[in-house]
């Protein structure tokens, strides 16, 4: 299988690359697999074609290589932890109160739904380019007919702890239905980091982020 954080042949359960998890995708549902060609790509709704796609590999292991990495919560709270004494160390005391809080319930996240005048299977690169650009660990694809759902991780910051950030895209013509969804468990408030999320990449589906033209895509063979 491929890598879809750097994009390299990997096997096993962890990229010899990047370390990226690696995972099984979910059966196809529309029966035995079609080649993508190059010409029509960019209307497949297919994740496993695109991400076959040579270029498409290309620009996500350039994507993660520039990735910048901010600074998280827990790192926040251990340097805390040592200019603040205190009996029990807030990184720890995290780790315990953010699950229980969670299976109470508590949360937070956004939603933001948009037609985006974009051909489905440009988006799903543009949308695994993303996920690259901001660390945003790939965990996991689901796939149906008409479109596909990827499921990526939403790294800790100063603002929110870890969470999820969920793309679900419906092909529409020559139009894509998204629907981008936050859920960081655990919290009542994120301080802005999921309207901040949805909105970059809302804007990353209307930038080039380095992806070629349909007719310099060549798949993997």
């Amino acid at each position: 299988m491929f890598c879809s954080q750097c994009g390299v042949n990997a096997s096993g359960k962890f990229c010899h690359e990047c370390g990226c998890l690696l995972q099984s995708e979910a059966p196809m549902l529309y029966g035995p697999e079609r080649a993508t060609k190059p010409g029509d790509w960019e209307q497949d709704a297919r994740y496993e074609n695109i991400i076959r796609l040579d270029a498409v590999r290309a620009v996500i292991t350039q994507q993660a290589a520039n990735a910048r990495q901010g600074v998280s919560g827990e790192s926040l709270l251990a340097l805390y932890d040592k200019i603040v004494a205190s009996p029990i160390p807030l990184k720890n005391l995290v780790a315990i109160v953010q699950p229980l809080y969670a299976s109470w319930g508590i949360g937070t996240g956004k939603q933001r739904t948009d037609l985006i005048e974009i051909p489905i299977g440009r988006v799903i690169a543009h949308t695994l380019c993303s996920f690259a650009k901001h660390g945003q660990a790939f965990q996991s694809a689901q796939q149906h007919d008409t479109g596909c759902v990827l499921n990526a991780d939403l790294p800790s910051s100063v603002c929110a702890l870890k969470g999820n950030l969920t793309i679900s895209l419906l092909r529409h013509e020559l139009h894509t239905q998204v629907t981008a969804t936050t859920s960081i468990p655990g919290q009542l408030y994120d301080w802005g980091k999921s309207h901040r999320c949805l909105e970059q990449f809302f804007i990353d589906l209307k930038s080039d982020l380095g992806l070629p033209a349909s007719v310099n895509l060549r798949q993997v063979a």
